[in-house]
């Protein structure tokens, strides 16, 4: 009985958040249900916790330091244009730091 009152209450949260999703992002990857990111998630933590483990236990370990050296380098460069789209997208482009109404037309700045 409570199993079912709670599921109840998560599908009408659920509903209630839908009713406030921007229009514009229903046909985006992952973006339609919660169901694929669910899976992604249990694939991972299978992946780490039993697959992996098991597929690696008789191997000798990978020599990962030139894989992580370029990994470094370019989450440094993504950081830097992570940065960049942040303030093209917002302070650098007229919003101020209080709250601005939200354009939910398909203008190019609007969906930046």
């Amino acid at each position: 009985m409570a199993f079912n009152t709670l599921t109840s209450r998560a599908v009408l949260l659920y509903d209630e958040w839908l009713k406030e999703a921007d229009p514009r992002t229903e046909n985006w990857l992952l973006m339609a249900s919660p169901f694929p990111q669910t899976i992604i998630i249990a694939a991972y933590v299978y992946f780490v916790t039993s697959l992996g483990p098991r597929l690696m236990e008789n191997r000798k370990p990978f020599d990962l330091k030139r894989p992580m050296i370029i990994y470094n380098f370019s989450i440094v460069a993504f950081s830097v244009y992570m940065i960049y789209e942040f303030l093209m997208s917002g302070w650098a482009n007229g919003y101020t730091y209080g709250c601005d109404i939200v354009d939910y037309s398909s203008s190019p700045q609007a969906l930046r």
